[in-house]
């Protein structure tokens, strides 16, 4: 009884810790840096890219304020990670380099 008690204990924390994850932030993460350590972006357009970063969490921050997400607050923000995404891959792909 105990054996099956603990193994089950287990399981059940294992779980947990992996669904605390988001996949997707590591994956955007790296791939910024990876465009910034590669000099594929100015420093102009980092700080383009950083700025519509803070717009975007600032939206979500004021949209999940009072506990409801409305669907325009949620188009909105999706309009603006879209924004965001593409910008990111216009600023990788200008042929643009930096010269330092």
């Amino acid at each position: 009884m105990k054996k099956i008690l603990s193994i089950s204990l287990i399981l059940i924390f294992l779980s947990t810790t992996s669904s605390a994850q988001r996949p997707g932030d590591n994956i955007r993460r790296h791939s910024v840096k990876h465009g910034f350590s590669n000099g594929q972006v100015t420093r102009g357009e980092r700080f383009e890219l950083r700025k519509d970063a803070v717009r975007y969490k600032a939206a979500q921050h004021h949209a999940r304020k009072d506990g409801i997400v409305t669907p325009l607050e949620r188009r909105r923000i999706h309009k603006l990670k879209c924004e965001t995404r593409r910008d990111a891959f216009r600023f990788k792909h200008n042929g643009r380099r930096r010269l330092i």
